[in-house]
């Protein structure tokens, strides 16, 4: 599966965010919240987003 995030570094002529793809993606619950934080795979810069049980079962098995 394919995840999409806000890229912070990547930014349009706005200098507004850009959804970049989240390549490395770990999926990880705390208190029952699903985040998964990755890598930019357009500039390798940090990116997080939170996502809902049913995408975080997705993401994680692949």
């Amino acid at each position: 599966m394919e995840l999409k995030a806000l890229c912070m570094k990547c930014r349009d002529e706005k200098n507004k965010p850009t959804m970049q793809v989240m390549k490395d993606v770990k999926v990880e619950e705390k208190n029952n919240r699903f985040s998964a934080k990755g890598v930019c795979s357009s500039c390798g810069g940090n990116m997080f987003k939170f996502l809902s049980k049913d995408d975080a079962m997705k993401v994680k098995n692949g």
